[in-house]
């Protein structure tokens, strides 16, 4: 073999090494990529879960018995969050999620139903407040006939700012109001 042809070998060698991890590099973004969609996509089922759980309880601890109707709103609970000895898995209002914090992989099961279910663990928050009907988005001192539950999951995965400025959170909200007839 000549010179010549040594050296188109060589540089054939190095134009393959360079398709090579041009390719693997692009791979592995694209599995950054999906794995975080992955962790996000079930930070969205959490949330989801919790807000589906909170609006199946009743408006307030006062209308737990379906055979009472509460028409005055000096007759709702002056103090959002569980009443006293209430768990997680006891929670029977809207309100008693407020302050609810926890992380998927926590070991105490009677507090976490989620644990062991992802790939990746989350943390969890819970706020419920009154709100105001001309301004959803903002809590109130005074009661009304409006609760907001505000649920944030945030994630060791989502909170990677090697490829990001600042972490993520998943922030989903819903309001319930009590009606009366």
């Amino acid at each position: 073999m000549g010179t010549g042809q040594m050296m188109i070998t060589l540089a054939a060698l190095v134009l393959l090494s360079l398709v090579v991890l041009r390719v693997t590099n692009g791979f592995l973004l694209t599995d950054n990529v999906l794995l975080e969609s992955k962790v996000k996509l079930q930070g969205i089922s959490v949330a989801a879960s919790i807000i589906e759980e909170a609006i199946g309880k009743a408006f307030d601890e006062y209308s737990v018995d379906t055979t009472v109707v509460i028409t005055n709103l000096s007759d709702l609970s002056s103090t959002l969050g569980p009443e006293t000895g209430e768990t997680y898995k006891t929670f029977n209002d809207f309100d008693d999620f407020n302050g609810l914090s926890f992380n998927t992989q926590d070991t105490l099961i009677s507090r976490n139903p989620f644990r062991g279910m992802f790939s990746d663990y989350f943390d969890v928050n819970c706020q419920v407040g009154y709100v105001n009907s001309n301004n959803p988005s903002v809590y109130v001192a005074s009661k009304t006939w409006h609760k907001k539950l505000i649920v944030k999951i945030t994630s060791k995965v989502m909170a990677n700012t090697t490829y990001k400025a600042t972490p993520d959170t998943i922030i989903m909200s819903v309001i319930q109001s009590n009606f009366a007839f």
